[in-house]
């Protein structure tokens, strides 16, 4: 059944990003990179929504490990974690566990989250992050729409992901219901060729693809900033917006 790479669905990404992170869930907390880019993103998160400790609830999507939740963990009241790889939530829990900290206060859960009634409790939060997964997404609107129905009235969505190469140009990304193509034909991948199978947007992602994204979910107040240097002088952006009060 071989197929072009352009050619692939969304479910078929999906299932190869939930086999290839169950595969090194083990190992994950473990790779330096991942530790350091956790710290910055923490950071940086920080000072984009003034977490309270005593108040803020928290998802993170596509949360991993926990290793950005953990670094959040003291400045926020609850953090929910939300990936779909089993393995990646059993270290994530694990994690929590032996820090002894309680579910109730932190903890991950294997789903597929859809934006519907009845999904996480129904609970509302105060802020969503979702760091370095943006590119894994073959539909970043509809990832986009389903996180902004978890936000209260007034939270925010922040994400934080590779910045597209100065001089490509921004390209749209969602049609129907996550079936769209790999939306990175003709631009310079940041990824390996190993990795390729996993990651739909190769090229990262433009300010204009996340303004589309987010005033497409409803969410207003959107800003870009970038600056953000990762590993080997990688650019992250930072993504932000408000769900509108009423």
């Amino acid at each position: 059944m071989a197929s072009e790479p352009q050619a692939v669905k969304a479910d078929d990404f999906a299932e190869a990003n939930r086999a290839h992170f169950n595969t090194i869930a083990h190992e994950y907390d473990d790779m330096p990179h991942a530790i350091e880019r956790a710290r910055r993103t923490a950071a940086r998160l920080r000072t984009a929504y003034d977490f309270n400790e005593d108040t803020t609830t928290v998802m993170e999507y596509a949360c991993g490990t926990g290793l950005v939740s953990r670094e959040l963990a003291l400045y926020a009241k609850r953090i929910i974690g939300v990936d779909i790889s089993q393995g990646m939530v059993d270290q994530f829990n694990l994690r929590v566990s032996n820090q002894g900290i309680s579910p109730e206060e932190m903890q991950a859960v294997c789903v597929e989250l859809k934006g519907e009634p009845g999904e996480l409790g129904d609970e509302k939060f105060d802020v969503i992050v979702c760091a370095a997964a943006y590119h894994h997404f073959t539909s970043i609107d509809d990832v986009t729409r389903i996180l902004a129905y978890f936000l209260k009235p007034g939270g925010a969505l922040l994400v934080v992901d590779l910045k597209k190469q100065d001089g490509e140009h921004a390209h749209s990304h969602g049609h129907g219901h996550g079936h769209g193509h790999s939306q990175d034909h003709g631009h310079q991948s940041m990824f390996p060729q190993q990795v390729h199978h996993i990651v739909p947007h190769r090229g990262g992602l433009g300010e204009e693809d996340m303004r589309k994204a987010f005033e497409g979910a409803g969410l207003s107040s959107f800003s870009f900033e970038d600056g953000i240097v990762g590993k080997n002088d990688v650019k992250l952006f930072l993504a932000k917006g408000i769900k509108p009060s009423v």
